[in-house]
């Protein structure tokens, strides 16, 4: 066995897999280097397999909600922080025999968990439905105790597989290049990510993806034995591997801090991001997984290569992003948002990930290394999923997690006496005078004006003084050297500091509304004052309902106007032509409850909503919407997910004998897809009367539901009739889609069919509980 110190050469041939002295006498073949590395790529790509098929899976138990992929990703940064806790202990507590022990064993019992819940449910991760919630009290908690109750154990094994593998790999290696195989698994992560919603999803049913998996896991457990086996045979011992030469430093207590609070800040920044994005910004379908797509090439490029992160490059950049995406947030410029948003993300997360490589110790500390990220990682997703909605009455943890990356990004330039924040260097002075006048016109607009002329030059003595002291900085340190001590460079990084944290603040101000209501497991409504007076609903960016002022508090607003396919419906149904009895009206989505306006003496109208908050402005005490309260029919709410409610309906007999059922859910982007399947279809003609008639409301911007209503329509032998009207504000433009499965009952006065204005290419498709597509329906 060579025992020496590797040469220069040597390390240099070892970078790369198949390198002359990587695979020396006593080193491992080139065998090795890729059994080790397909483990690595197939844990990872199992492990966001598993949690998008989960969160998937029991996304329609609680309303559809994305507040479902939030609390996921905080359960499963959880059990990954156990999986690291636990490659950590038993790498540095034991010897490498009893560890390959001890991991065989682990891996038997997840092998046979899976075997057992195989029998027992669709699949081994897609629970059966008795574990469907009971009610919708405390639906974090009990979405939490689901996913460990099913995939709890698999989870676990398979998290441990990035730490422990290169910790054997390492020994085997002498640590040289061992950080590459953690790259690999981030892209092994990202491939399992974008393959979802692209091939899989549109391809296989959901108890068929559960197999598949269960099938590769069994791979999964036969590399990583292999890998126990070839750690066996090399005779590494866990306190016996040598150190990486390039990595020989003392691990201080503040390194240790930063291990921890870097990934901590990336982690909650991802988060944050995806909530304002996704429901402060723009409602549009996957768009949550762009910004988690960056997130994890942030991790494959800093850490395949310390070339991907440059200081010269990402700190600019990371500055100009900010201050632009303040003028952005500060005027509400939603498609600058949207660019700017994950592009602000990448560049934060590039160097919080790229000064964690920075930092990255020698292979001895490698696990303990690896749990200082994971929990960092829990940590930050703890404090945007669990923390957050209880402390922030507004999304403004992005602020804050903006706000954190900044400070550790000036801890790590403070400890690094080769840094530009201990030199000018010649862009310095350009880039600070941009930043200053950019700032300084951000922080001007929260200014109150005194005046017109004070209006147009308040921001020059600012950003006079900042040029000032630039130039008066290069002279004074002209000629200073690399190291630590007081550098007025550091001045002027304070400044644009302070004139960030005002822009960012500015950010974190509440728009002005009539009514803000506090955040909840399914986000936050918002009641804005209209123009020609009223108020309006909106939850994220989707209005779901609006009512005038008095004397006109009375007329159906938004989507609801009088000459929309539900306003002609409910006006001049049959019974209502025929005198011969009131209607029973079903409703999912009670919204600003205006349908209610359409009841009549004798009318019986049912609303099913899944959100506290918009029961009580619509129909609480003391609503700010009115429809409900002076509807002349009789009007009750059920609380609870729609379809959850219609099923126990049913089930215990309490057929509810509607003649219209309204399907409301889909206005918004965000698409409870559990409410368009076949066996939800089949729970809603149980409450149809004879003649009773479907009405769907697909107004969503940018989904094509259509070819799901035509499936849908095809499977029950129904009729169907869409119109489309092109309303002008505050009325909305709208598309609704009657169904019947007695097609006279379709044959109304003044119902005329109007085909929407996109043209519709697909062929019809019918989605399921175990199958259905969204991806392909974007436009």
């Amino acid at each position: 066995m060579v025992t020496s110190t590797p040469s220069g050469n040597d390390l240099k041939e070892a970078a790369e897999p198949g390198g002359g002295a990587l695979f020396a006498a006593g080193k491992p073949a080139p065998s090795d280097f890729y059994l080790f590395a397909v483990t690595s790529f197939l844990s990872a790509y199992l492990l966001f397999q598993m949690q998008l098929i989960v969160a998937k899976y029991i996304l329609p138990w609680f309303g559809g909600t994305a507040a479902v992929w939030t609390t996921c990703m905080v359960v499963f940064q959880v059990l990954l922080l156990a999986g690291y806790l636990y490659a950590h202990f038993v790498a540095t507590r034991l010897t490498v025999e009893a560890q390959r022990r001890l991991h065989l064993g682990v891996l038997m019992a997840a092998a046979m968990l899976i075997l057992a819940l195989s029998i027992l449910w669709p699949s081994a991760i897609t629970p059966g439905a008795a574990w469907k919630p009971g009610s919708v009290d405390h639906p974090a908690l009990k979405v939490g105790l689901i996913i460990l109750l099913a995939a709890g154990l698999p989870f676990f094994v398979l998290s441990t597989s990035a730490p422990l593998l290169q910790r054997w790999f390492a020994g085997q290696r002498r640590g040289v290049e061992v950080y590459r195989l953690y790259a690999l698994s981030n892209l092994g992560s990202m491939v399992g990510l974008l393959a979802f919603p692209i091939l899989i999803e549109p391809v296989l049913r959901m108890k068929t993806q559960g197999r598949v998996w269960s099938l590769l896991f069994v791979v999964y457990a036969g590399l990583c034995a292999a890998c126990a086996i070839r750690a066996r045979d090399a005779g590494v011992d866990s306190q016996g591997s040598e150190s990486d030469p390039s990595h020989n430093e003392v691990v201080t207590g503040s390194t240790r801090v930063l291990w921890f609070a870097l990934p901590a800040a990336a982690s909650a920044l991802l988060l944050a991001t995806t909530n304002l994005l996704c429901q402060e910004v723009i409602s549009l379908p996957l768009l949550w997984v762009v910004p988690l797509v960056l997130y994890l090439l942030s991790f494959i490029l800093c850490f395949d290569h310390p070339r991907w992160y440059r200081r010269g490059i990402f700190h600019p950049l990371f500055a100009v992003g900010l201050f632009g995406l303040c003028l952005a947030m500060n005027y509400a410029q939603a498609i600058a948002q949207v660019i700017g948003l994950p592009l602000v993300l990448f560049v934060a997360c590039m160097i919080c990930h790229g000064e964690l490589v920075r930092l990255k110790p020698a292979t001895t500390e490698l696990t303990g290394f690896y749990l200082s990220i994971s929990a960092g990682g829990a940590t930050g997703g703890l404090f945007v999923s669990v923390i957050a909605p209880y402390v922030f009455r507004f999304y403004t943890e992005f602020q804050w997690s903006l706000a954190a990356v900044v400070v550790l990004l000036a801890w790590c330039l403070w400890r690094d006496s080769h840094s530009w924040f201990y030199q000018l260097g010649a862009w310095l002075p350009a880039a600070i005078v941009i930043s200053a006048f950019i700032a300084a016109y951000t922080a001007a607009s929260w200014i109150p004006s005194f005046g017109g002329l004070l209006a147009q030059v308040r921001f020059y003595p600012l950003l006079l003084i900042t040029g000032t002291m630039v130039v008066a900085g290069a002279f004074l340190q002209r000629s200073a050297q690399h190291e630590k001590g007081f550098r007025f460079v550091q001045v002027l990084a304070g400044i644009g500091l302070l004139l960030c944290g005002i822009g960012v603040y500015k950010t974190a101000l509440p728009e002005s509304t009539l009514y803000r209501g506090e955040r909840n497991f399914y986000g936050a409504i918002r009641i804005y004052e209209l123009a020609q007076g009223g108020k309006a609903l909106f939850h994220g960016r989707t209005m779901h309902g609006a009512q005038l002022n008095p004397p006109n508090e009375r007329l159906p607003m938004a989507y609801y106007a009088p000459d929309t396919g539900i306003g002609i419906l409910l006006r001049n149904h049959p019974r209502r032509a025929r005198g011969d009895g009131s209607l029973r009206v079903g409703v999912v989505g009670l919204g600003a409850g205006t349908l209610a306006v359409y009841g009549r003496p004798g009318d019986y109208f049912r609303y099913y909503e899944i959100n506290p908050q918009v029961v009580d402005v619509a129909a609480g005490p003391q609503p700010v919407f009115t429809y409900i309260r002076d509807s002349r029919a009789q009007v009750e709410v059920a609380l609870g997910d729609a379809r959850v409610l219609l099923e126990r309906e049913a089930a215990a007999g309490a057929q509810q004998n509607f003649d219209v059922l309204v399907l409301d859910a889909f206005s918004g982007d965000a698409i409870p897809v559990h409410l368009l399947t076949r066996e939800a279809f089949d729970t809603y003609w149980q409450h149809l009367g004879g003649d009773g008639i479907i009405a769907i409301h697909v107004s969503a911007r940018h989904i094509n539901l259509m070819p799901v209503v035509e499936g849908l329509a095809e499977h029950f032998h129904a009729r169907v009739l869409a119109r489309f009207t092109d309303n002008q504000y505050p009325f909305l433009p709208s598309l609704w889609v009657l169904m019947s499965r007695r097609p006279e009952a379709l044959d109304i006065n003044g119902l005329i069919a109007a085909p929407p204005p996109f043209a519709n290419e697909l062929a019809p498709r019918l989605w399921t509980d175990d199958y259905s597509d969204i991806f392909r329906l974007l436009y």
